[in-house]
């Protein structure tokens, strides 16, 4: 086992998320203004250039004033654990990569850090095990489009594929893949200890850990496996540990499953797993029937026509939220039917068995929401938890490109950049709240939290886009898709309870925008003159103002959330919390951040995965949610209209 130690930071406090000044409101004056912007960034920079077609894009709507959004400030004092390191050195794509001397690299070379994603969490006892991802914005161009060119964004992040380390053992759709890393961290003493099996031979052919769970001292983390030349969906690699020693137990492939995101254990006392089936749409529910001595003994419980995503209880029944299908180089268009939200049967004090999969239910789908009947496809479910005795849950635009795909896969794309960002604007899906009460009964009442009262819907006869009410008939209660109206808030990414409070973490894209501008524009079918505006004109501009991940928190389900972070917790280069783990006990929890910024091993506004203890330590000022000034100014002196 390689055992390492982590490098500390335990007494950085950060207060950067705590501005001075008093909190705007989100009126829609404000709001048409901010989604025009940030569909900007998302989309391309032409689109705005030309009046009539930002006026398809339908502003956020909300339900008379919104100062109750900010009657709160954040609680939470963040405090840096742990995160990823300079392990490289770069000069030049396919270049020599020397490892750092004391985190120094020589003359001629900067600093890399490759390690993007704290992506999965489990706990077992006083102790928490984190699993890791690096490079994602390379490996999600070449799997979505096939795009294996390397490219170069300068301090900010590079992807070389073919030319990458990890190109002679999985391919150059794989090339900036790198081991990923096993953390395992004291919840006393916030000691962190790296325990990958850096001999085990499965590790080497993960990219990326994507799921956690523990149960009866056993520590699980799920792997996506691939093998030379394959994309993901080769098989799922799966490491269990001894959760009060961290030693290894061994690992385990499997080529019936593809990715599991996590588990939970049931009020049956049972460890439950959901996970995605290889080359169809669908996925299994298991039931873990094994031990310490044989970990690596599940058995199906239910069979689902969606690809299982998160899982959570709710009482005495176990919900998945559901997605479509993404096929790997078909852009991120979504196969398989709208997204729906599962749910079990009581589960017996026996367990779950596979007798009982047909009374596995859905109780709401996506297209009882969207009225466009292809947009309705394209979007998926994301987190979702019990709080107070509602299951609250929210959606994914699968990298802000599903619902836009999806629709072009269906009707067919237009031609120009002008045409594209205008459907890219209009078929913009932000993250989107349900609370559902009494699920799966007759008194069952979904309420729209955060969405939006009319959607935009594509006649393909007259190749438009009008607005259209959404199918539930309501309007949002507390405020527009995206929380605040921000459109780069594309995917509820975890949510959690802690000391009786809903915490909701966002992915927000605004960071990302420089980056992810070949991604964008290759992906879409976009010019090179829009991915250079993207890139560096829309991306540094957005990235100043509106970059950084976003925690909303509710303290009670008959008020509206309350921004806790707006900046990833005082670093814009973290574009959100991608899990969430508490230690209720200790009167914390656990952040693990991404960020995809692999060549900006800076001070400020870092790049590579951070792990934050999060502790409340007394209300704060609101945040201000409003469209700064000082991103119009900059959008405006690079010739954006607004």
């Amino acid at each position: 086992m390689n055992v390492r130690s982590i490098q500390l930071r335990s007494t950085q406090v950060r207060s950067k998320n705590v501005p001075d000044r008093r909190a705007r409101g989100t009126g829609r004056a404000g709001r048409r203004s901010r989604v025009a912007l940030l569909a900007t960034g998302l989309a391309s920079v032409a689109a705005l250039l030309t009046p009539n077609v930002t006026a398809t894009a339908a502003p956020a709507e909300t339900t008379g004033k919104t100062s109750g959004l900010f009657d709160r400030g954040p609680i939470l004092k963040a405090e840096q654990t742990a995160r990823a390191q300079v392990d490289e050195c770069f000069r030049s794509i396919g270049g020599p990569r020397p490892a750092p001397q004391g985190g120094v690299c020589p003359s001629g070379f900067q600093p890399k850090i490759n390690g993007s994603y704290v992506w999965s969490a489990a706990r077992s006892g006083d102790y928490a095990y984190f699993g890791t991802l690096a490079n994602v914005t390379c490996n999600a161009s070449s799997t979505y489009n096939g795009d294996i060119t390397p490219h170069l964004v300068k301090n900010a992040d590079v992807c070389e594929y073919g030319k990458g380390a990890g190109a002679d053992a999985l391919g150059p759709v794989y090339g900036d893949a790198r081991t990923p890393q096993i953390l395992r961290v004291n919840a006393d003493t916030q000691k962190t200890e790296d325990i990958t099996p850096a001999g085990d031979p499965l590790i080497k052919r993960t990219v990326g850990l994507r799921g956690a769970a523990s149960h009866n001292d056993v520590v699980f983390l799920f792997g996506q496996l691939v093998a030379e030349g394959q994309t993901v969906g080769h098989g799922l690699s799966m490491f269990a540990f001894e959760g009060s020693t961290g030693r290894f137990l061994g690992s385990k492939a499997y080529t019936d499953l593809v990715s599991a995101r996590g588990g939970t254990v049931a009020s049956d006392g049972n460890l439950y797993l959901a996970g995605r089936a290889p080359g169809v749409n669908g996925g299994r529910v298991l039931r873990w029937t094994g031990d310490k001595a044989n970990p690596f003994a599940f058995e199906t419980v239910a069979q689902l026509e969606n690809d299982p995503g998160y899982l959570t209880t709710f009482k005495d029944r176990l919900v998945v939220s559901g997605w479509g299908t993404q096929v790997p180089g078909d852009n991120g268009a979504v196969s398989g039917g709208a997204a729906k939200i599962w749910m079990s049967p009581p589960i017996p004090g026996t367990g779950l068995t596979f007798d009982g999969a047909a009374a596995w239910k859905p109780v709401f789908s996506w297209d009882q929401y969207d009225p466009d009947p292809a947009l309705s496809k394209g979007v998926a479910w994301g987190a979702l938890a019990e709080w107070k005795g509602e299951l609250y849950v929210g959606s994914y635009n699968q990298a802000a490109v599903g619902a836009v795909q999806t629709m072009w896969k269906t009707y067919g794309q237009p031609k120009g950049d002008v045409l594209r960002e205008r459907d890219m604007i209009s078929a913009s899906r932000p993250t989107t709240v349900f609370r559902i009460s009494d699920p799966g009964t007759a008194k069952q009442r979904t309420t729209l939290l955060y969405g939006e009262r009319t959607l935009p819907v594509y006649n393909p006869n007259t190749k438009s886009w009008t607005k259209k009410p959404n199918l539930l008939g309501q309007s949002p209660k507390f405020g527009p898709s995206g929380f605040n109206g921000n459109v780069g808030n594309a995917y509820s990414w975890t949510f959690t309870v802690f000391q009786d409070r809903l915490y909701m973490a966002t992915f927000d894209s605004t960071g990302l925008i420089t980056p992810g501008a070949r991604f964008t524009a290759v992906n879409n079918g976009l010019s090179d003159l829009t991915r250079k505006k993207l890139e560096s004109v829309v991306g540094p501009s957005m990235k100043a103002t509106l970059g950084g991940g976003d925690v909303w928190r509710m303290d009670d389900p008959a008020k509206p959330a309350v921004a806790e972070t707006l900046d990833g917790f005082g670093n814009r280069s973290q574009h959100g919390v991608r899990v969430f783990l508490p230690f209720e006990d200790k009167g914390f929890l656990y952040a693990g951040m991404a960020s995809s910024w692999n060549l900006r091993a800076t001070t400020k506004d870092r790049g590579g995965w951070e792990l934050n203890k999060l502790t409340p330590g007394g209300k704060r000022a609101p945040l201000d949610t409003g469209l700064p000034k000082d991103a119009r100014k900059a959008a405006a002196d690079a010739g954006v209209g607004l």
